[in-house]
């Protein structure tokens, strides 16, 4: 079984080369990795280079701007059966990709497979993953999955895109991979999730003062709730919608970060406000 890995990239170069030799490292070397170049120079090429008579790598360049955007086209690109989408500051472990072919070909039913993601060398990662193995429902995504903890594996000329206005780079600016894989579900996939099974990744703990990124952060999260009560009917996530508008109206009240959660809640209600369901 072919595996793609679609990877869009944009100003980073020291984490790019440490993916690429855990890449190297891997004891199942049938994959290909797709990499999509948002950069107007040659810094992420001039690093590519150096392993193209490693592992199989095809280069995109790509004149826009955007993270559905840019895995899109890689997926129009991909040859494998098995889609992964590493981020280019991920890493992954030697027997990564082994783990997931081998999970495929033994689990028939599944066609969604997660995993768990830490920061090396620590107990904690970038937000909170589940710490027992369970298969991945539509109310537990959140804590199952991450954008470079999930792999599909499609079946002949299956393919489903990315909603495009979702994600960093476009007006909704997160979301895009919990919608990704809801909407698998919601088609009938099976998903898995492996809580001891780790791909590393540097925890991106919050920048209370960059509220420009929180207010698209909140806009994407809105949008998803909007998205999946609207469109496929999954009450549960109103529920959890409010919860979190509580908690950021709490926080104006209580923290000294007031002006973070007055963005995030104005984020979260224009969200779910302004996102335009396209059935």
């Amino acid at each position: 079984m072919k595996v793609s890995l679609i990877m869009p990239t944009i100003n980073v170069t020291k984490e790019l080369d440490l993916f690429l030799q855990s890449l190297v490292q891997q004891t199942y070397q049938d994959f290909e990795l797709i990499v999509v170049d948002q950069n107007p120079d040659r810094r992420v090429l001039d690093i590519v280079m150096k392993y193209e008579d490693k592992i199989e790598i095809k280069y995109i360049r790509s004149s826009q701007k955007g993270l559905s955007l840019n895995r899109n086209k890689g997926l129009i690109a991909r040859e494998g059966e098995i889609i992964g989408f590493p981020d280019d500051d991920c890493e992954y472990q030697p027997d990564t990709i082994e783990k997931v072919v081998s999970f495929f070909e033994k689990k028939k039913a599944y066609r969604i497979y997660s995993c768990r993601t830490l920061e090396r060398g620590k107990d904690y990662g970038t937000g909170i993953m589940e710490t027992t193995d369970m298969d991945i429902k539509p109310n537990n995504v959140s804590k199952t999955v991450k954008s470079i903890t999930f792999f599909v594996n499609y079946r002949q000329d299956e393919i489903v895109l990315f909603d495009e206005n979702l994600g960093v780079g476009s007006v909704f600016g997160s979301g895009e991979e919990t919608d990704y894989v809801l909407t698998l579900l919601h088609k009938g996939y099976k998903g898995r999730y492996y809580a001891n099974d780790i791909i590393f990744h540097p925890a991106k703990k919050g920048n209370y003062a960059d509220l420009e990124r929180a207010y698209k952060y909140a806009l994407g999260y809105g949008a998803l709730v909007k998205k999946e009560v609207k469109l496929r009917k999954n009450y549960f996530y109103i529920f959890e919608y409010w919860k979190k508008l509580l908690r950021s109206f709490v926080g104006m009240i209580v923290t000294k970060n007031r002006s973070y959660h007055r963005v995030v809640l104005k984020g979260r209600i224009q969200g779910f406000n302004k996102y335009q369901i396209r059935k």
